[in-house]
C-alpha cells in the first residue's frame, strides 16, 4: 500500500492545509485512497447532474410529478432487481477493475442519449430507457465503491473513512448539480449529458491508477454461485442484517424519494428554470457535506445504532420543514438539513452492515444494503402518486410523518439495532 508522508513542510499553506483534520484523517493518508475518493467524487457529479437533467426533461415533457416519479422508480428499479447480485459480483471480482469497467459503460450510454436528443428524438420512452441502463450500471458501482473504501481503510476506521468518501461524493453532487443545471439552461441537455460523460471518463482515469485491492480485501474469491448461496446463507441466519436492510429500506421509501418533489417545487413553487433545479440539488450536496465533514472527523465511533435512529428522527422533521417552505431561502435550508441527515443514514447504515458479517461477505452484504435501497421506486411512486392527488406540499408532509413513525418503531422494536 502505498502511503505518503502526513506531515507537511513546516510553514506556507500546505503546512495549514495539512492540519486540518480532514486532511489528517489516516485514509486520506493514502495514495490509493486519494484516487478513489476523487474517481468517486467525479462518479457522482454525473450521477447528480443526470437527475437534474433527467427530471427536468420528464416535468417539461408530461408538466406531471407523477411521471417524475416513474421516472426515478426505473432509475432506482436496478437496485432491487440487481441488488443481491451486484453484491455476489462484487466479492468475485478485483473491485478495482470493476469500477472502470462501470465507468465506461456509462461514458458510452452517457453519449449515446446525447447523440440521440441533439438529433431530434428527445422522447419520454428514451429517457427512461437511458434512465435503466444507467440505474443498473449504479447498481453494480454501489457496493463496490463502499466496500472499496472498507478495503483499504478497516473496520476500525469504516465510518470516518465512508464518512470522507461521502464528503467527496456531495462535493462531486454539488458540483454536478450546478453545472449540469447551468450547461442545460445555456447550451441545451446534449451539451450538459456530454459535459457529465467527460466527468465519468474522468473517473475512469483515476481508477485505472489505483495500485493496491486494500489490507482488508479478501485474498480469496469465491465463484458467483457460491458467492450468491453464501450470502443467501447470511441473510436468512444474520438477524441484525435483515433488521438493517427492513429498516434502511422503510427510510429508503419514506426519506429519499423527497427528490421526486424537485422539479416541481422549483417550476411551480418558486418559478424557476434548470438554473433554479440545479441550485436545489446543489443545496442537498451542501447538506451532504456538512454531514460528510461531521463524520469524516469523528474517527471510530461506538453507538452506531442509537445516532441511526436519531437521524431518522431529524429526517422526518426535516421533510416536514420543506412541506411548508413557501420562501426560497427557507426551502434551500430545509433541503440542506434534509440531505445532511440522509447522508449520516447513508454513511451508518453502510457502516453497520458491513460489521454485521464477516469480512468476506462485505460485498455482498453491501449487495443487501443496495437491495434495501432498491425500495426506492415504491417511494417515488408514491410520492408522485400523492403529489399529483394531494399536491406536493401535503405529500412531503405526509412522508416526513411516516419517517418519524418508521423511527418510532425501530426505537421500541429493534433493541439489538440501538446496541450497535
Amino acid at each position: 500500500m502505498t502511503q505518503d508522508n502526513p506531515d507537511p513542510p513546516d510553514g506556507g499553506i500546505a503546512a495549514r492545509l495539512g492540519r486540518l483534520p480532514i486532511l489528517r484523517n489516516p485514509a486520506f493518508r493514502l495514495a490509493d485512497y486519494r484516487r478513489f475518493w476523487a474517481g468517486a467524487g467525479l462518479n457522482q457529479l454525473g450521477t447528480s447532474g443526470e437527475q437534474v437533467v433527467l427530471g427536468l426533461l420528464v416535468f417539461q415533457i408530461t408538466e406531471s410529478s407523477a411521471w417524475v416519479g416513474a421516472l426515478m422508480a426505473v432509475y432506482f428499479l436496478p437496485m432491487f432487481v440487481f441488488g443481491l447480485l451486484s453484491g455476489a459480483i462484487s466479492d468475485w471480482m478485483d473491485r478495482r477493475q470493476l469500477l472502470r469497467r462501470v465507468e465506461l459503460c456509462i461514458v458510452a450510454n452517457s453519449c449515446a442519449l446525447a447523440a440521440m436528443i441533439a438529433a431530434g428524438f428527445a422522447e419520454l420512452w428514451l429517457i427512461l430507457s437511458f434512465a435503466l441502463l444507467a440505474g443498473c450500471f449504479r447498481a453494480l458501482h454501489h457496493p463496490t465503491r463502499f466496500s472499496y473504501a472498507y478495503d483499504i481503510v478497516g473496520g476500525n476506521q469504516v465510518v470516518a473513512g465512508l464518512g470522507l468518501l461521502n464528503l467527496g461524493s456531495r462535493t462531486g453532487q454539488l458540483i454536478g448539480a450546478l453545472v449540469s443545471g447551468f450547461v442545460m439552461e445555456r447550451f441545451g441537455a446534449p451539451a450538459a449529458i456530454l459535459t457529465l460523460a467527460i466527468c465519468h471518463g474522468g473517473a475512469f482515469l483515476l481508477f485505472c491508477q489505483l495500485e493496491t485491492a486494500g489490507e482488508a480485501a479478501e485474498k480469496v474469491r469465491a465463484p458467483i454461485v457460491q458467492n450468491v448461496r453464501e450470502y443467501l446463507s447470511e441473510l436468512k441466519t444474520n438477524r441484525v442484517l435483515l433488521m438493517l436492510v427492513l429498516v434502511t429500506a422503510s427510510v429508503e421509501v419514506f426519506g429519499f424519494s423527497f427528490a421526486t418533489a424537485l422539479p416541481e417545487l422549483a417550476t411551480v413553487r418558486f418559478s424557476l428554470g434548470a438554473e433554479g433545479l440545479g441550485m436545489m440539488h446543489a443545496a442537498r450536496s451542501i447538506g451532504g457535506i456538512i454531514a460528510g465533514l461531521t463524520l469524516a472527523g469523528m474517527g471510530s465511533m461506538t453507538r452506531r445504532g442509537v445516532a441511526y435512529i436519531f437521524v431518522i428522527f431529524a429526517f422526518g422533521s426535516g421533510l416536514i420543514l420543506l412541506s411548508v417552505a413557501d420562501h426560497l431561502l427557507l426551502a434551500v435550508a430545509a433541503l440542506c438539513i434534509v440531505a445532511a441527515l440522509a447522508t449520516a443514514s447513508d454513511v451508518l447504515t453502510q457502516s453497520m452492515v458491513q460489521l454485521s458479517v464477516p469480512n468476506a461477505l462485505r460485498g455482498r452484504a453491501m449487495g443487501a444494503w443496495t437491495l434495501a435501497i432498491g425500495s426506492a421506486p415504491l417511494g417515488h411512486l408514491e410520492m408522485g402518486a400523492l403529489a399529483v392527488a394531494i399536491g406536493i406540499g401535503n405529500a412531503l408532509l405526509v412522508n416526513g410523518t411516516m419517517l418519524i413513525l418508521v423511527g418510532i418503531v425501530v426505537f421500541f422494536a429493534a433493541p439489538r439495532l440501538r446496541s450497535l
